[in-house]
């Protein structure tokens, strides 16, 4: 049977899991945690097969959730939940090193079934973020410049993603400056980088998108 471990800060969320995963006969439910802390110390302590994490939580946010869950579980599995669009995270959580990614909002209904996929050493994503992945590759040596910032949004690394997820919240340059550790400068450069890929010509555009896309 294999174990399972789940880190959700909602006791909504993290109880119809538990129920979920404790009902399905494959599968073993070996602890659950409403921190990131507090799931870390779990993965060392238990060394469940796979851990089922949000990717926000009240003590860690975002893509740094994911890095800190990835590095304590390998090589064991992380299947990934989010509320926030998998077609600008999904390939950088898996890029990461998570084996699937699920929007929170089918979670409950496909969690046992991408638990099980991943734990056969599969990966799990939506239908939709797996035909782009298999477009993506079928086109690898073609011009993917198509001029369309939702199209563009891959092309953003980490930092940027990071970024424009504050953006979303409302968050100042000054805001994001101080929760991700870096200068207001660099923040700002960050901006430009963004708004240059996306092909977006002013700030107003950018958190257009930031709040039409996370």
């Amino acid at each position: 049977m294999n174990s399972v471990l789940i880190i959700d800060d909602h006791d909504i969320v993290r109880f119809g899991f538990e129920t979920l995963i404790s009902e399905c006969p494959q599968l073993s439910l070996v602890g659950s945690a409403p921190t990131l802390a507090k799931g870390l110390d779990l993965i060392a302590e238990r060394k469940p097969a796979l851990v089922i994490s949000d990717m926000s939580m009240d003590d860690s946010k975002g893509l740094d959730t994911v890095k800190a869950v990835v590095a304590a579980q390998k090589p064991r599995c992380t299947l990934i939940v989010s509320m926030h669009d998998e077609m600008l995270y999904g390939e950088q959580v898996l890029s990461l090193g998570a084996q699937g990614y699920i929007m929170k909002e089918s979670a409950h209904a496909t969690v046992v079934d991408a638990a099980l996929t991943v734990l056969r050493g599969e990966t799990w994503v939506s239908q939709r973020l797996n035909s782009k992945l298999l477009d993506r590759l079928l086109q690898r040596n073609r011009s993917d410049r198509t001029g369309n910032p939702a199209d563009a949004a891959r092309t953003l690394t980490l930092r940027e993603l990071e970024v424009l997820e504050n953006l979303r919240t409302g968050k100042t340059t000054k805001e994001i400056a101080f929760d991700l550790g870096l200068s207001t400068r660099t923040v700002d450069i960050h901006r430009a980088n963004i708004k240059k890929k996306l092909g977006l010509r002013s700030g107003t555009e950018l958190i257009a998108f930031a709040l039409a896309k996370t």
